[in-house]
């Protein structure tokens, strides 16, 4: 895992480094490192998976460590469609980075899974949760890609910023990454549901990650009710999907830390 942590580190560098001084051909190399950063994170991942039983679900350092391996693989797939993207990755990157160095200074205790809650909706739940939060993180810095050539003409910035795919490209991949997100978001409550009813006996109560991630379902309701009925495009609908993100993280992580519940317990190991 360090490995892995060391090479996105060299891949948020050399992605820096290419936007500054409008090198290509440094954000095709970044990009490769993180491809390469990739490998050794699975690695680490499918050993620990076989370990300890079950896949990423429980504790900090399992869940985060999974969302920033999620983050870089998307990002690597927009990238071979649209080259001239691979700027975005100047923001996925450092985020993935971040995310992977934080969880790798947490507690690393292998948790098991209960009877209670060992459930196939368990399995549903955690993956759309992770495929749902991977999309907004794509579709963040898709937004704020576009609001930064929006606002960008001239500079060093500038001639890379040209390469990229037209402003409607990058708010139409900003959306669609936002609908689908939506849509996995609604799966996740949903299957998560059902795993409590199974697991706690009831379907729900409140808790503070489950009211949070349906705060967060809301907000990119109205994203999509902003775009889709009022017909808000380019620089409004990328500072509402900028916006949105931070709600997210805090659902995510915020709200295990700040309130005491049965999710924050799985989640952080406490």
């Amino acid at each position: 895992m360090w490995t892995a942590v060391s090479l996105y580190a060299v891949s948020a560098i050399l992605f820096a480094v290419g936007l500054v001084f409008g090198r290509q051909r440094l954000l095709d190399i970044a990009l490769w490192v993180a491809v390469a950063g990739l490998v050794p994170h699975a690695m680490a991942m499918g050993v620990r998976w076989a370990r300890v039983g079950h896949g990423p679900y429980l504790g900090f350092y399992e869940v985060v460590s999974s969302y920033a391996f999620i983050a870089v693989a998307i990002l690597v797939v927009v990238v071979r469609r649209y080259r001239s993207l691979a700027v975005a990755g100047v923001i996925v990157v450092p985020l993935a980075f971040l995310m992977l160095a934080a969880s790798m200074f947490t507690s690393r205790e292998e948790l098991e899974i209960t009877a209670s809650l060992a459930s196939w909706w368990l399995a549903v739940h955690v993956t759309f949760a992770k495929l749902s939060y991977a999309a907004f993180i794509a579709s963040f810095a898709l937004a704020l890609v576009y609001l930064i050539r929006d606002r960008t003409s001239t500079g060093r910035f500038a001639d890379v910023l040209a390469k990229l795919p037209a402003q409607s490209v990058v708010d139409d991949l900003s959306y669609r990454f936002i609908a689908v997100g939506f849509i996995f978001l609604g799966v996740m409550i949903g299957a998560g549901a059902i795993w409590a009813n199974e697991a706690w006996g009831r379907y729900w109560a409140w808790d503070p990650i489950e009211t949070w991630s349906l705060i967060a379902w809301v907000v990119y309701a109205v994203y999509l009710h902003l775009r889709l009925t009022m017909g808000w495009r380019g620089r409004k609908a990328a500072l509402v999907a900028v916006a949105a993100l931070p709600v997210v993280v805090f659902a995510l992580i915020g709200v295990p830390i700040v309130y005491q519940s049965i999710h924050g317990a799985y989640l952080l190991g406490y």
